[in-house]
Formats: C-alpha cells, structure tokens, sequence
C-alpha cells in the first residue's frame, strides 16, 4: 500500500505460550516466527494477538513462503481461502494447535477488515472469521507428507455481485452498495509429499 509519506507498519505482535501434555523431546530449529529449542511432541499452542491467518493455517511445505517456495501466487495459499487480513495480509486474533503424534487441530478466531480489503480492521469480532484445520502427518516410501483439511467462515458487511447487477443503474454496478451483514463459508485441501531427498509434490483444492 503505497503512500506519498513515510509511515510506521506493525506487520506481526503476538504472544505465543505453549503446553507441555507429553511425549518425546523435539528440537526445533530457529524459523519465521519460530525460536529453537526443545519442546515436546504433544502439546497445546496458543497464538493471540496481531499475525497473517496464513503463519497457521493453510501451509504447505512445497508452495506457501514466495520467498522460497513453488514460485506460482495462483497456489501460494488455497485460492478460495478468504482468510481475515488487512490490505497487507494481517489481522487481530487468537489460535490455538493440539499437536499428538501423528495429527494436529487448530482452531482460530481473527477480525476482519472493516470494508474489504481495507487498511483498517474491525477490533472486537464485530466482523469475523472462524477457522478450523485437521492435519495428518504420514511417511510414505521413508518420505515425510501431510494432508490438511480446512473449513472457515466469514461473517461480516459484504456484497454479493449478483446483488449488485440487480440494483444496476449504471454501466458499472458496486457490490458496496448491496452490502449487508452475512455468512460466507468454504474449504479447502491441502496435500504434500516427499518423493525423494531433493523432490516433493503438492496439491491443493479448495
């Protein structure tokens, strides 16, 4: 979002605290948003305050980071996933992940933008999205993969284009002139694997 003047942009604050339930000791390396350590293989993870919805849900190991990954924006994320963001890709909100063995569940609430697309978002979950993901962690032929199941939904001031062509005066029809409040579900799934040391693929449908 470019602007004539400098300004100040806080893209990421939270406060990350994790729960011990058990299990084997795990070491985790330094990463994006991520300390190294040890922690244990079971735990509970909670996330709350300002992130992207997508530093959580929706990753994938072979097309999710830009800076390094699949280089198509067409599948960086699940193109139905209409995750909560500001017009950089940011929102309030909290998480949590229950890590066992082989699966995770994470659940997550994040304010939307106050019109869509907006520089400013709602405050309070007065405009929301709720969102659920199942993972499964597998080895297929001695290589890692995952499958991920994810559900949101949308619950804010929106309009829909075929509302927009009804009240149609004009050449151009707005969808902010048919706004009003509503729920606007989806899905996606989000498959990878390891094919070898070197090669991996992916798929995503949503």
């Amino acid at each position: 979002m470019g602007r004539a003047a400098p300004y100040f942009l806080l893209q990421r604050l939270f406060l990350r605290q994790s729960f011990d339930l058990g299990g084997a000791e795990q070491t985790m390396d330094s990463d994006e948003n991520q300390l190294a350590g040890q922690h244990i293989e079971n735990d509970l993870v909670i996330t709350a305050e300002k992130i992207s919805v997508t530093d959580i849900f929706d990753a994938n190991a072979y097309a999710h980071d830009p800076k390094r990954d699949f280089m198509n924006w067409a599948v960086i994320d699940s193109g139905a996933f209409d995750y909560a963001a500001d017009s950089w890709g940011y929102s309030y909100g909290v998480a949590g992940e229950l890590n066992q063995d082989w699966w995770t569940l994470r659940l997550g609430l994040f304010d939307l933008s106050r019109v869509p697309n907006d520089t400013a978002l709602v405050h309070g979950f007065g405009q929301y999205e709720l969102v659920g993901e199942g993972e499964e962690r597998h080895t297929l032929l001695g290589h890692d993969g995952k499958a991920k199941l994810l559900l949101f939904v949308n619950r804010g001031r929106m309009g829909s284009y075929a509302g927009a062509l009804a009240l149609a005066t004009a050449a151009h029809p707005d969808t902010a002139a048919v706004r009003k409040p509503a729920s606007r579900p989806g899905g996606a799934l989000n498959l990878d694997q390891g094919l070898s040391d070197a090669l991996g693929g992916f798929l995503r449908f949503s």
